[in-house]
């Protein structure tokens, strides 16, 4: 399972074109979603495809907050703690409202700067929304 992205630069414009890959993706599927892509200070890119439901801006946000916390995967984070018996309130003290364990958000790096940027899908089962990413941004990868 793919745990962080590692780059040799990122910018606004990757950020933009990675963005893009993921509807694409998507759309060729027929799969409705939301994705953004997050430096760790400001949002870069973010579309939410129509009829999908007000709150995907918060499961963006909250997926996000794990990837970035952990620095890895979402959905690495979710198997992690499921597997040793753990969860993001009890063992670590992250209130749901701002953090939840579900795949679809994977931390973005740069070799030799670390952390710089997160990228995320929601709308679909965590695993898929995961998968998405992966097969979108596989040029990346």
């Amino acid at each position: 399972m793919l745990r962080t992205i590692q780059l040799e630069e990122f910018s606004n414009e990757i950020a933009l074109e990675m963005g893009l890959k993921v509807i694409e993706e998507a759309r060729s599927t027929g799969k409705k979603i939301a994705v953004s892509v997050d430096r760790l200070n400001h949002n870069i890119f973010k579309f939410v495809s129509e009829n999908l439901p007000a709150d995907k801006h918060d499961w963006l946000r909250r997926k996000a907050n794990v990837a970035i916390r952990f620095e890895e995967s979402s959905l690495a984070v979710k198997n992690d703690l499921e597997s040793g018996g753990m969860s993001l309130k009890k063992t670590f003290g992250l209130e749901s409202n701002d953090y939840i364990a579900k795949g679809g958000s994977i931390p973005i790096k740069v070799r030799n700067a670390g952390l710089v940027a997160v990228i995320t899908v929601s709308g679909l089962s965590d695993v898929e929304d995961h998968d998405l990413i992966v097969s979108a941004l596989r040029d990346y990868i």
